[in-house]
């Protein structure tokens, strides 16, 4: 009986640290959109100024200044610049860019606003 009554504790206690839902959930955009699972991971992405970003021949150059993006704080000495590639880029859902990075700087999504925004 005290098997049975812990082990269903136990399971009590992994749907509750997993959440009803079963999956974990990403963050959403400021616009309603919900960044993807594999980009993020409930900070890693943010919409960032269309002056950040330069397209240039095969792609997408994005400055990232200390302080604006939640994943480069203030306490970076120097911008992260990103050259992005065409084919890893992704149409953005609400014509805005988006970046999701590491904490290293390391590119994990960039949302790109097809002709500008």
């Amino acid at each position: 009986m005290r098997h049975c009554l812990l082990a269903w504790l136990c399971l009590l206690v992994v749907v509750l640290a997993a959440g009803w839902h079963g999956a974990a959930s990403a963050h959403q955009a400021m616009s309603g959109w919900s960044y993807p699972y594999t980009c993020c991971s409930d900070r890693d992405c943010a919409e960032i100024a269309p002056d950040t970003v330069r397209e240039g021949a095969g792609g997408y150059q994005v400055t990232v200044q200390p302080g604006s993006h939640p994943m480069w704080p203030k306490v970076r000495a120097d911008p992260l610049v990103l050259a992005i590639p065409y084919r890893e880029s992704k149409a953005s859902p609400d014509g805005r860019f988006h970046l999701c990075i590491d904490g290293s700087g390391n590119l994990l999504c960039f949302f790109a606003a097809i002709g500008g925004s």
